[in-house]
């Protein structure tokens, strides 16, 4: 793997993030929904209760399997970020962390930086070259 794609794995980890904490939201809705339907059905069969229960507790353990995804993708970031952390040129550095844990466009960094667009390509090609994060 090299430095970039070692970097790279932040804004793929953060969009999976993004979508795994959706469907978390999208199951805490159903089996909410589905646990309404338990407390307010009319005396209903032991049949019908005993298949929204079992489909809640698949919900359940579908979100569990999720967060723990979740803090899996985390923990790679943090790593990434670890790794920003021991660059020791500070712009390199900031360069880094703006464009692969904020994930800012090279123009956004510029502008931080008060510095051309092509000056930031530069520090950049520089700081991944120069990146010890890969091992």
């Amino acid at each position: 793997m090299t430095q970039k794609e070692f970097l790279q794995q932040a804004f793929v980890a953060h969009k999976e993030i993004e979508a795994r904490l959706e469907q978390i939201t999208t199951l805490q809705a159903l089996a909410t929904q589905t646990t309404t339907i338990i407390r307010h059905a009319p005396g209903g069969s032991n049949i019908f209760r005993s298949r929204v229960e079992t489909a809640v507790i698949q919900i359940q353990e579908h979100m569990t399997h999720l967060a723990d995804e979740v803090a899996r993708l985390i923990e790679v970031t943090k790593k990434i970020s670890s790794a920003i952390e021991l660059v020791p040129n500070a712009n390199e550095r900031a360069i880094l962390e703006y464009r692969y844990l904020c994930f800012f466009s090279w123009q956004q960094i510029s502008a931080l930086m008060k510095t051309g667009v092509s000056n930031i390509w530069k520090i950049h090609r520089r700081a991944v070259k120069n990146f010890r994060g890969v091992k």
